[in-house]
C-alpha cells in the first residue's frame, strides 16, 4: 500500500520498503490509464480532424511528461510525481490557452494534477496548484468575456468525449485507491492502538517489576540529577541515613548525607559528574543507631547527547567483607612465621626421611650380602666335606701303606690298589676343590660389587651369569628355573654391585609373587643394545600383575603379601637404584594370566654420583 497517511508531512518514506514497491506499482498502473487514453485522443484525433497539428502535440506532450516521470520512478518518486502534475497542469494550460480558452474539454484535466499534488505532495502543493488554476481560469475567462482572447472553435466531439471519459477514470482510479489507502489506514491504526495498548500494559508491568525489584534487591540504589538532587531511590538507600525515601526525593545530596561521608565522597562525585564513572569503598555511620558498616559505591554517569544529565548510585554492604579481609589478614601475619617454622621442620623430617631412605639402601644391601653369604656358605659345605672325607680316607690309605712297608708285608698287587685308590681319590679332591674354588671366585666378585658400589667396566652376561649363580642355592630348592639370555660382549662402564642388587630383588620377586601355585615358572633374563642404552628384560610367565595393583607396585611399603614374607621394599628400593644410582628407568607390563615383563633401561656408562643422568 502506498504511504498515502504520510505524505502529509513526509512525502515519500522510502525507509518503508513495502508501502515504497506499492506506491511504484500505483503509479505504474496511472501511468498505462493515462498512456491507453492518449492514444485514444489520437486516435479520434486521426479520425475526425487529422490535419489538426496542435491536438498531436498535446497528446505528444502527455507522453513526454508520463514518459519522464516513469523514468524518475524508481529513483526519485517524489520528482516523479511532481513531473506528472506539473506536466499535465502545464498541458491543459497550453492546450487551454490554443483551443476554446474556458469552453475547452481540456478544463476537466486540471482536477487530476491538483488531486495528485494534494494527494502525494502535501498541502502547500495543493493550495498553490489550486490556488494558481482558479486564477488562469478566471484570467482566460475574464480575458475572453472583454475580447482581449479570442480562442480557436472548440475541439471535435469524438476527442472531448474520449478525453472526457479518460479523465473520468482517472479520477475513479485515483478514488478507488484513495478509499483503498484510507481503509488501510484505518486499519494500520486500529492495529497501531492495539499495539500500543499492549505496549502500554508491558511497560506498567515493567514499572511494576522494577519497583519490586529495587525495593527486594539487597543492594541501595539511587538516582541523582545534574544538581545532585535525588529523583528516586530504595527503601534500602534511605535506610543508610535513617529515614524514608519519600523524605529525602528531591533533596541536595549534602541535605541528608552526613559530613563525614560527603568528605568520603567527594572527588568521586566532582569525577562522575564530569562523565567518568567511579567505584570506590568508605564506611557508613548509622545516624540513629551510630553502626557502622561497610558499603562499596558504584556511580555510573547518565549522559544525554554527550552531556551528563544525572547519575545512577549503587552501594553494596560488604561489612562482612571487610571483617573477613581484616581476619585474614590477622592470619596472613601470623601464616609467615608459622610458615618459617614448618618449613625448618620439614626440611628436619625431610633430611631425617632421606638418611632413613639411604639406611634402608644400605641396610638392603647388607641384607642380600648376608643372604649370599649364608648361601654360599651352604653351597661350599658340599664340597668341603667332600673334600675333607677324601683327605680323611687319602690319610688312612698313606698309613696303612706305612704300615704295610713297616711289616714287610707290602704287595705289588696291594700297592698297585692303594696307588689306584690314591688317584680316584686325589681326582675327586681336586674336583670338590675346583667347584669350592668356583664358588668362592663368584662369591668374592659378588660380595665385593655389593660392598664397595665401585665402578669398573665389565660384562654384563657375567656379572648377571655370577649374581645368579651366587643364588643357586636358594633358587634349588623351587622347581622353577631362570633363563639367562644374555649375549656375551656387552660392555658397560657403571656399578656392578647396586646392579647385582637390581637382579636379586627382581629375581627374588618373580619367584616369591609371579609364580605362586605353579610348578613350572620360568624367568627368562635377556637384554638388547640400542645405540648408548642397554635394556634387560625380566620376564616371567606368572600368574601376571592386576592394574591396581600395577598402579601402587613401587610405592615404598606397598606389597600384596605383608605378614606373609612382604615388606613392600623391594621393588621401591630397585626403583631407586635404577633411577638414582644406575641413572636408567624401570617400566613394568604385565597382563593377567600370561606373566609380567620388567625393563630395565640403562646408560653404557653409568652417571657420576650427585649429578644429573
Amino acid at each position: 500500500m502506498p504511504p498515502f497517511a504520510t505524505m502529509s508531512q513526509e512525502p515519500f518514506s522510502t525507509s518503508q520498503s513495502e508501502d515504497h514497491a506499492a506506491f511504484v506499482q500505483f503509479m505504474r498502473g496511472l501511468y498505462w490509464f493515462i498512456l491507453i487514453a492518449d492514444l485514444a485522443v489520437v486516435l479520434a484525433i486521426l479520425v475526425s480532424t487529422p490535419l489538426d497539428w496542435g491536438l498531436y502535440f498535446g497528446v505528444g506532450l502527455v507522453a513526454m511528461v508520463v514518459g519522464a516521470s516513469w523514468w524518475q520512478l524508481p529513483r526519485h518518486p517524489q520528482r516523479a510525481v511532481i513531473t506528472i502534475v506539473v506536466g499535465l497542469w502545464c498541458m491543459a494550460t497550453l492546450i487551454a490557452c490554443m483551443y476554446s480558452g474556458v469552453h475547452t474539454a481540456t478544463i476537466i484535466v486540471y482536477p487530476f494534477p491538483i488531486a495528485m499534488a494534494g494527494w502525494f505532495l502535501g498541502r502547500r502543493w495543493l493550495m498553490g496548484l489550486t490556488g494558481l488554476t482558479i486564477v488562469f481560469v478566471v484570467g482566460i475567462g475574464l480575458a475572453e468575456h472583454l475580447g482581449i482572447f479570442h480562442p480557436a472553435p472548440k475541439s471535435p466531439a469524438v476527442s472531448v468525449m474520449i478525453l472526457v471519459s479518460a479523465v473520468c477514470v482517472v479520477i475513479a482510479y485515483l478514488t478507488f485507491v484513495a478509499r483503498r489507502d484510507i481503509g488501510n489506514s484505518r486499519d494500520r491504526a486500529v492495529r497501531l492502538s492495539q499495539a500500543l495498548t499492549q505496549q502500554a500494559s508491558e511497560v506498567t508491568l515493567r514499572e511494576r517489576d522494577l519497583a519490586l525489584l529495587l525495593k527486594n534487591v539487597p543492594a541501595a540504589v539511587a538516582s541523582m540529577d545534574v544538581q545532585s538532587r535525588l529523583r528516586s531511590c530504595n527503601g534500602r538507600y534511605a535506610e543508610l541515613f535513617g529515614t524514608t525515601p519519600s523524605a529525602i526525593i528531591g533533596k541536595h545530596i549534602a541535605d541528608y548525607v552526613p559530613d563525614i561521608a560527603m568528605q568520603q565522597l567527594g572527588i568521586s562525585w566532582e569525577a562522575a559528574m564530569g562523565g567518568t564513572p567511579q567505584n570506590y569503598r568508605r564506611f557508613n555511620v548509622h545516624p540513629v543507631t551510630s553502626a557502622v558498616t561497610w558499603v562499596d559505591v558504584g556511580l555510573m554517569p547518565e549522559q544525554e547527547n554527550g552531556k551528563v544529565s544525572g547519575l545512577y548510585a549503587v552501594l553494596v554492604d560488604v561489612t562482612d567483607k571487610v571483617q573477613a579481609e581484616a581476619e585474614i589478614r590477622s592470619l596472613n601475619a601470623d601464616l609467615e612465621s608459622r610458615v618459617v617454622r614448618r618449613s625448618a621442620e620439614l626440611a628436619q623430617a625431610n633430611e631425617k626421611l632421606h638418611e632413613s631412605r639411604e639406611e634402608l639402601v644400605r641396610s638392603q644391601a647388607k641384607a642380600t650380602l648376608a643372604a649370599l653369604i649364608a648361601s654360599v656358605s651352604h653351597e661350599l659345605g658340599t664340597p668341603i666335606g667332600n673334600s675333607v672325607l677324601m683327605a680323611s680316607s687319602l690319610a688312612d690309605l698313606a698309613r696303612e701303606l706305612q704300615h704295610q712297608i713297616d711289616t714287610n708285608q707290602l704287595k705289588k698287587s696291594s700297592l698297585a690298589e692303594l696307588n689306584r685308590t690314591l688317584g680316584e681319590g686325589s681326582q675327586l679332591l681336586m674336583r670338590n676343590l675346583a667347584r669350592a674354588q668356583t664358588l668362592l671366585q663368584n662369591f668374592k666378585q659378588v660380595s665385593a660389587d655389593q660392598a664397595s658400589e665401585q665402578r669398573r667396566s665389565f660384562d654384563l652376561a657375567a656379572v648377571v651369569a655370577e649374581v645368579v649363580s651366587s643364588l643357586a642355592p636358594s633358587l634349588r630348592t623351587q622347581p622353577h628355573k631362570v633363563v639367562q639370555n644374555i649375549a656375551p660382549g656387552i660392555v658397560m662402564d657403571s656399578l656392578p654391585g647396586p646392579l647385582g642388587q637390581v637382579v636379586i630383588n627382581l629375581v627374588n620377586n618373580a619367584y616369591l609373587h609371579a609364580f605362586e601355585g605353579r610348578k613350572d615358572g620360568i624367568l627368562t633374563i635377556s637384554a638388547s643394545v640400542s645405540e648408548s642404552q642397554v635394556t634387560l628384560r625380566f620376564q616371567d610367565n606368572g600368574v601376571g600383575i592386576p592394574q591396581e595393583v600395577l598402579q601402587h607396585l613401587l610405592e615404598p611399603f606397598f606389597s600384596t603379601k605383608i605378614g606373609r614374607g612382604g615388606t613392600g621394599l623391594g621393588m621401591s628400593i630397585v626403583d631407586s637404584i635404577v633411577r638414582k644410582t644406575l641413572g636408567g628407568a624401570m617400566r613394568v607390563q604385565s597382563v593377567v594370566g600370561q606373566g609380567a615383563t620388567f625393563e630395565v633401561e640403562l646408560p653404557m656408562v653409568a652417571p657420576v654420583l650427585g649429578q644429573e643422568p
